[in-house]
């Protein structure tokens, strides 16, 4: 959460343009009409959320990768052992896909 975490709740609002379709911008007001909150807030709102999922799905995959590495012999692995025989390994394995 390094990027959220340099956010700050005095950080001041500053004027953007973006581009929605029609239909999209439609929905998304009538959905912030609904709750009570302006376009701005929503999308503000909606922009958060997404750094948010996107930071944690990154430290899902560092952590899956943390364990992986160093779960695998590589001294037992017949075709990882040497550099020369893990680049043979990976251009095996992309011929034959």
């Amino acid at each position: 959460m390094l990027k959220i975490q340099r956010l700050s709740s005095d950080d001041k609002s500053v004027r953007t343009q973006i581009t929605l379709t029609e239909q999209l911008k439609i929905l998304v007001e009538g959905i912030a009409r609904e709750k009570g909150e302006s376009l701005s807030e929503y999308l503000r709102k909606a922009a958060m959320i997404r750094l948010l999922v996107e930071e944690n799905e990154k430290q899902d995959l560092e952590k899956i990768a943390l364990r992986a590495v160093g779960s695998v012999d590589l001294k037992k692995h017949p075709e990882w052992n040497t550099p020369k025989k893990v680049y043979d390994w990976v251009r095996k394995i992309r011929e034959e896909k």
